[in-house]
């Protein structure tokens, strides 16, 4: 079968690499708190508002942000010389009288109970840490008052995990007391020692910022239900929007500041457009970008140690990526050697009815490890009452998603197609030689296609891999890991040898998400490789079986015929044989 490949959705190579087009960047200090709009509007007005004490900051990665929103926060106080605290004076007890403990407004730094600085953080803590301990000598009775961290911070602001709080929620009790109270009490350690002795409460102004990652906010605002009544809240985002000129500009920029804060060596603009491709097969999305600072410092440094010129530039990058991908590849090459072996049956080559190849992406628990591996799609029809059996999900090895998926399939194309609600066929749709547990809906445009093969008695290429999931009406959506899913059938088909017929079906809507490997560009520029977009299934029939779907307004020869009239054929046939009954077939025969 020759495929369409001056088909309209067939994409030239230029589509399979996102570049920023960008030139004559000026240089400027970009901060990572300058790519946060929200948080940073959100952490300044919670710092000039006197009235609120709270802020609740959606985080990701506590340790990564919490040095750099504290120095950001540093940056934003205003100096203040002026003395906050108490200074607390302990008379021991003796024979004849029982210990005294006085408390007057701090006059230095170095009384005891000072603020002693203004930001500070704790991403694991206990009780003493934060609200200071009472010591009692076991023998001498004397007794010791130690600050925490909410005395060393009074008049500023304490960034705490709220992990720390989920682990010892009663802590967050008493944090909270102090929050709306302002006001900061001593209570015994122990519920049935009282404290030895009067020991005065004093007021403390103190601003907490609390960071928790979204389950974490989830699991602590069960607990503590006035949470968002009692905080502001904002988050900081992993992730950067680049829909704007203005906001590539300002992510290169801030790529640069990061690379000239830690001596690395400056990025030519090549360097900078590869690495943003590399960027956008993390985020899957050309339009938004990983700004992880840790992320991004550890590339860097993985490019200086294979630079060899005075910049950073794509072939360093590049040198990075194909490193790292080696280095992860022992479960990758081990499965595909089972392809090769033919220990799993994966054809690429040749023809088949009710056969196609999927693809899905494999991920290993314990490893940074994820591939696209193709995976055998089959179909089988038989005469029967129009049930159609998924047998994936009747043997528990798929998940709910996948079973809507299947279902979807099958209604799409009876619908598209008209079908009886009653199809004298029965069906199995099964992934062959699979054995783990399965899910997902992005084969169910696969799917469709192999009903379709299987109904229709067409063959379907297996020189070409699909994915998409489809809705009722026929349309193509949205699917992920698109890029391991080409490069995993083209890895496939580059081992056996390119053909040059060989190629992927995806849907049109993922363009966005596409940034290749170089193998892949140039195998595609060399028209070795080809990578269809689709919104359809029309469009995706089109392509694999060279025919329409349905009819059109044109004319129609016995080779082109639409696959809607080959499918009516072969029911009006099944139910011409049905009609006729054992007697009739008996007795009609010439």
């Amino acid at each position: 079968m020759n495929l369409s490949l001056s088909s309209e959705q067939l994409l030239s190579w230029q589509h399979l690499m996102p570049t920023l087009e960008l030139a004559d960047i000026p240089e400027q200090s970009i901060s990572f708190f300058d790519l946060q709009p929200r948080a940073n509007s959100a952490i300044q007005q919670f710092l000039q508002n006197s009235h609120r004490s709270l802020l609740v900051l959606k985080a990701d990665d506590q340790a990564e942000y919490a040095p750099l929103l504290a120095d950001y926060i540093q940056s934003l106080l205003p100096q203040n010389s002026q003395v906050k605290g108490v200074n607390y004076f302990i008379e021991q007890a003796d024979s004849f009288s029982f210990a005294r403990i006085s408390v007057e407004p701090a006059q230095s730094k170095e009384d005891n109970f000072a603020a002693i600085k203004q930001v500070g953080t704790a991403l694991y803590f206990d009780e003493n840490q934060l609200f200071g301990s009472l010591l009692v000598h076991p023998i001498s009775k004397d007794i010791q008052l130690n600050a925490g961290l909410v005395h060393q911070l009074n008049g500023g602001v304490l960034i705490l995990s709220v992990a720390g709080l989920l682990a010892r929620f009663d802590i967050w009790c008493r944090l909270k007391h102090i929050l709306t109270t302002q006001t900061f009490d001593w209570y015994s350690m122990h519920p049935f020692k009282p404290l030895p002795c009067h020991i005065p409460s004093y007021p403390l102004e103190l601003k907490v910022v609390l960071l928790g990652s979204r389950e974490e906010l989830a699991a602590f605002s069960e607990l503590e239900t006035e949470l968002f009544g009692l905080g502001d809240y904002s988050e900081l985002e992993s992730y950067f929007s680049l829909e704007e000129p203005v906001q590539k500009v300002k992510w290169v920029q801030y790529v640069r500041t990061l690379a000239k804060q830690y001596d690395f060596p400056s990025i030519s603009d090549k360097g900078v457009e590869r690495l943003y491709q590399l960027y956008v097969r993390e985020s899957e999305d050309r339009a938004v970008i990983n700004i992880s600072p840790l992320m991004l410092k550890n590339l860097l440094s993985k490019a200086v140690l294979v630079c060899t010129g005075t910049e950073l530039s794509a072939v360093d990058f590049e040198k990075v990526f194909q490193i790292t991908a080696m280095q992860h590849s022992f479960l990758r090459d081990r499965t595909y050697d089972d392809i090769l072996h033919e220990q799993v049956f994966i054809p690429t080559e040749g023809e088949a009815i009710g056969q196609i190849n999927g693809l899905s992406v494999i991920e290993y628990q314990g490893t940074p490890t994820s591939f696209g591996e193709p995976s055998r799609l089959s179909c089988i029809v038989q005469f029967g009452e129009g049930e159609i059996t998924d047998v994936d999900r009747k043997s528990e090895l798929a998940g709910n998603i996948h079973s809507k998926g299947m279902i979807i399939a099958q209604n799409c194309l009876a619908n598209i197609l008209e079908l009886p609600s009653q199809l004298p066929f029965s069906a199995s749709l099964v992934f062959e030689q699979s054995y783990a547990e399965i899910d997902g809906d992005s084969a169910s445009l696969a799917a469709f296609c192999a009903l379709t093969s299987a109904l229709a008695d067409l063959p379907v290429s297996q020189s070409v891999a699909i994915t998409g999931a489809i809705d009722q009406f026929g349309l193509v959506h949205s699917v992920g890991g698109v890029n391991e899913k080409i490069e995993g059938f083209f890895a496939i088909c580059e081992r056996r040898g390119l053909t040059g017929e060989q190629g992927v079906i995806i849907p049109a809507s993922v363009i966005h998400q596409l940034s290749l490997s170089i193998e892949v560009i140039t195998a595609v520029k060399n028209r070795r490789f080809f990578v269809w977009a689709v919104e359809d299934v029309y469009q995706a029939s089109k392509i694999l079986f060279q025919r329409d779907l349905t009819e059109e307004d044109k004319s129609y020869n016995g080779d082109n015929e639409p696959i809607s009239r080959l499918i009516a054929r072969r029911i009006e046939q099944r139910t011409d044989h049905l009609s006729r009954g054992f007697w009739g077939l008996l007795f009609g025969r010439k």
